[in-house]
């Protein structure tokens, strides 16, 4: 499924979809895609009478059988802001397996409409989808956000997924949610196409009878794993003495690459002889050369750059979605590097803590050698005085992204682990 992305549109569907969707009631439309092919679709109606129904959901043939109905189901569900949606359905065992129960019609449904009267009446049956209550939105509510906030920022805490930035920016993906116990918060994941996880936030300690709240919660939820836990949660749960039984695996492939910003400004000695020759033959070949800083009035321009990029590097539309939000919400710093006409890199950061930055997105045309060491030595001139480290993230256990990190000589790993419960 890696290749598999989806796409929210606000009353504003792609219009190819026209004549397979609610053309009158106001409705977020929900489209799978492989590559850049539409490949499924479903919608989530706003009725005037204040209801909320999941409708028109649809898989082309071809893709049928996969699980990708079940998966943009679900992603619809915990993505919508609101607690209950129904549902209207001839294949009732479909919506039950993903939580649905047996209502009486809602208010909205009129048997006598044409869109009633093309379907199979008698054997359709109403259902709901009741979202738990206690599972706050990401972002949604102004005072848990700050909280957070402050909670990452006060600890210095260098884990890229624990970034405000990033969790405002994946909860697209991810649909993450604050749990709220005792005053200590967690994060809840229901992510596109795979099982639902928690986090436990950067806490220095988290008392044994919060700790038998949150997993009596977990079990409640139905979710089985913890994920992108750093050394002091580990410890924290090496240390709890409650019934949960716990396995705590190693994460390697989710392992943060954190380097001096000094490093990266001077390149300094043998172990970055490499990254120095090749700068400096950029320098010499691309004399020309300039640095298009980010600013909101160019968002347009370096979004536009890097879905070429992502297109040609074949990456889904999760990506492209999430860097879009991040662009609109103005969360990013950055630049672009340009070459006479032609745009060839663009880094966008953002604060993860007061002594780091964290690079969200470096993408470069690969055919200039040497650019990604010009925008990385430009990345840590800029924040030298500013910060300490630069968190490149991950590399997801891909090889070759792995030597990449590598060869830039990391001050250290920041390592996660999991947890199977």
């Amino acid at each position: 499924m890696a290749d598999i992305g989806i796409k929210v549109f606000i009353d504003n569907p792609p219009v190819e979809l026209t004549a397979y969707l609610e053309p009158e009631i106001p409705a977020k439309t929900y489209v799978l895609y492989d590559q850049r092919w539409i490949i499924g679709w479903a919608q989530i109606l706003t009725h005037p009478t204040g209801e909320y129904e999941l409708a028109y959901l649809q898989v082309v043939p071809e893709y049928r059988g996969k699980g990708y109905a079940r998966d943009l189901v679900l992603f619809a569900l915990y993505e919508y802001e609101v607690d209950q949606i129904y549902a209207m359905t001839v294949i009732p065992d479909f919506y039950t397996k993903l939580g649905f129960k047996y209502v009486e019609l809602p208010s909205f449904v009129d048997y006598t409409n044409l869109g009633c009267q093309s379907c199979d009446i008698p054997k359709c049956k109403a259902l709901i989808f009741n979202k738990p209550t206690d599972l706050i939105r990401y972002g949604a509510e102004q005072k848990y956000f700050q909280k957070y906030k402050e909670l990452i920022s006060g600890r210095n805490f260098m884990g890229s997924e624990l970034s405000y930035v990033n969790e405002l920016t994946w909860t697209y993906a991810e649909n993450i949610y604050l749990l709220d116990l005792d005053g200590y918060l967690f994060l809840v994941a229901y992510p596109y196409a795979d099982a639902p996880f928690s986090v436990i936030c950067p806490y220095q300690s988290i008392p044994d009878a919060v700790l038998d709240k949150y997993f009596a919660r977990l079990r409640e939820l139905n979710i089985k794993r913890l994920k992108y836990l750093g050394t002091t949660a580990r410890l924290i749960l090496e240390g709890y003495s409650g019934k949960a039984e716990l396995k705590i695996q190693e994460d390697r492939d989710n392992f943060d690459y954190l380097y001096k910003v000094k490093d990266f400004a001077e390149f300094p000695g043998a172990d970055f002889a490499s990254k120095r020759n090749r700068l400096k033959k950029f320098l010499r070949s691309n004399s020309g050369g300039e640095i298009i800083q980010y600013k909101p009035e160019l968002k347009e321009d370096f979004f536009n750059f890097a879905r070429q990029k992502f297109t040609e590097m074949d990456v889904d539309v999760i990506s492209e979605e999430v860097l879009r939000l991040g662009l609109e919400q103005d969360l990013y710093q950055g630049f672009m590097v340009r070459i006479g006409k032609m745009d060839i890199g663009l880094l966008l950061y953002s604060e993860l803590n007061p002594k780091t930055v964290i690079v969200h997105f470096e993408l470069i045309d690969e055919s200039y050698d040497g650019v990604a060491q010009f925008m990385n030595n430009h990345l840590g001139q800029m924040l030298t005085g500013k910060y300490l480290f630069i968190n490149r993230e991950q590399d997801l256990g891909i090889p070759g992204l792995r030597k990449s990190k590598l060869s830039y000589n990391p001050y250290r790993l920041i390592r996660k682990y999991g947890v199977e419960i």
